[in-house]
């Protein structure tokens, strides 16, 4: 009887955990970029990442890039899968979270889902974004 109700209670903990998951729709603005292990320079050149309607969408300075993305929630961590919107690359496997406001996602160019969020290994691509203030007309 008490393993039934323990497992009752971890199920519907996780079902409660479900309902209402991290809101990862929106425009956001790059705190902190990490390739190969290395933190980079180049998160001034990226102006804003904004998810919508399944797509992601990275603005740099005069450049667009979009990829298609698709989220599994069903296990922690998050995982989140891209595939380019043009052209012939391969899907890009990933995990993300939401933790104090800001969307932590971790990428591999090259290989299998990342297993942590620490952005170490060869083609492991950590971004830590800040969700962008909407400015509204006057």
């Amino acid at each position: 009887m008490l393993r039934i109700t323990a497992l009752l209670l971890l199920l519907t903990s996780s079902a409660i955990a479900q309902e209402k998951p991290p809101e990862l729709e929106g425009s956001y603005e790059l705190k902190e970029l990490v390739e190969n292990g290395r933190a980079s320079d180049e998160k001034g050149q990226t102006s804003t990442i904004t998810f919508k309607d399944g797509v992601m969408t990275v603005k740099l300075m005069m450049r667009e890039d979009q990829a298609k993305y698709t989220v599994d929630m069903s296990k922690p961590p998050f995982q989140i899968d891209l595939k380019p919107a043009t052209g012939e690359a391969k899907t890009t496997l990933g995990i993300w979270k939401v933790e104090r406001g800001e969307l932590t996602l971790v990428l591999n160019k090259k290989g299998a889902r990342p297993a942590d969020f620490r952005g170490l290994g060869e083609g492991v691509v950590k971004m830590v974004m800040a969700k962008a203030v909407v400015q509204k007309d006057k």
